[in-house]
């Protein structure tokens, strides 16, 4: 119980944000801060799949500049990656319309 393992650890909203940040400019850095801080290289991959960081949401990141961020879903209030502040429904719900 005493250990650090990833059950004990948890993803905040500061800890989304370096991986968001990580995975946009320096990857090597960021998960060298995160494994320091005791999370494994496999579950920052599970939590980046979880936020939406997909090879194709970071190749529409790549062309032009985005104001990426987590963002509160108006259809639903569900925390999403989005590309932009006009980007302000989660893909359940757009994929919905």
């Amino acid at each position: 119980m005493g250990s650090a393992d990833n059950t004990a650890l948890a993803f905040d909203n500061s800890i989304d944000g370096t991986i968001i940040k990580g995975f946009l400019e320096n990857r090597r850095a960021m998960f060298k801060k995160l494994t320091t801080m005791g999370f494994t290289r496999s579950a920052i991959m599970d939590r980046a799949k979880e936020l939406g960081l997909s090879d194709q949401f970071l190749k529409k990141c790549s062309v032009g500049k985005h104001d990426v961020a987590m963002r509160s879903c108006l259809g639903c209030n569900a925390r999403f990656l989005s590309m932009g502040v006009g980007n302000r429904l989660c893909p359940r719900c757009r994929n919905r319309r």
